[in-house]
């Protein structure tokens, strides 16, 4: 019984923590709290029915209409994404090297991603500026126009970039790592409940499963089959309150007129 009450409370910290990590990248829009969670909830739904995280795109259209900024919906979700593979970079590490340097499949990829992701952040205000101005001594034709012009476009989504993660980029990573240290907490009791082993070392397998689909864990299918319901339940069960809610204040605002 303990072992289930700490696999339920692993799997609400799980997503709790990734919540938090969603709403530091979007909290300078200001979003309404349940529109927010609602949000969260039935875009986390349809990723586990999509494979190979496809189900992004529908985040990203999701983020664009409630901001009305199609920019915050595209970015919103790629740092989003990048500072959680971050995270589970840094647990893939840490895990590699207490086995001996043993690292899965997926790692590398990761390690590459955040390699050029940071270059590619950290070249942009020194690339733009060095180009602006080269591209202005060079005259006004037309392939310097249209040079500009893509410069203009690359500066404001890097402006869009670091206003989203403006003084909270450890906050977003910290939330990260927590939500995938409950997650492997939550791994560990699901598989001691139903009589599947799965160790610290087997991590590195549930990961390659989560972004490869190549992998054949029984636990990786009995974690993502469980936690499809649980999120349907929480995602319908977060729709019935918000319209018995509008029913409940529907009074007091035909009262007020």
């Amino acid at each position: 019984m303990q072992t289930w009450i700490l696999m339920i409370i692993g799997f609400i910290l799980v997503h709790l923590f990734k919540m938090i990590r969603l709403y530091l990248v979007l909290m300078e829009h200001k979003l309404p709290f349940w529109d927010f969670v609602l949000l969260y909830l039935r875009t986390t739904f349809v990723n586990l029915l999509i494979p190979f995280k496809l189900g992004e795109v529908y985040r990203i259209e999701e983020i664009s209409r409630l901001t009305g900024i199609w920019q915050v919906g595209v970015l919103s979700v790629v740092v989003d994404r990048y500072y959680d593979i971050l995270a589970l970079f840094l647990w893939l590490l840490a895990i590699g090297i207490w086995q001996g340097g043993v690292f899965c499949v997926i790692f590398p990829v990761f390690g590459v991603l955040i390699l050029l992701g940071a270059l590619l952040y950290l070249a942009i205000p020194g690339s733009f500026s060095y180009l602006n101005r080269y591209l202005i001594r060079r005259g006004r034709s037309g392939r310097s126009l249209a040079a500009l012009r893509g410069l203009d476009l690359v500066k404001i989504w890097y402006d869009f970039t670091a206003k989203l993660i403006e003084g909270r980029a450890f906050l977003i990573i910290a939330t990260s790592a927590l939500g995938w240290g409950a997650e492997l907490i939550t791994l560990f009791c699901l598989g001691r409940s139903c009589g599947l082993m799965f160790r610290v070392s087997d991590f590195g397998n549930y990961i390659d499963s989560i972004f490869l689909r190549g992998g054949n864990m029984p636990i990786y299918h009995l974690y993502t089959g469980r936690s499809t319901a649980a999120l349907l339940a929480a995602t319908l069960g977060g729709y019935l309150i918000l319209g018995i809610a509008k029913v409940l204040n529907q009074p007091k605002k035909d009262e007020e007129k």
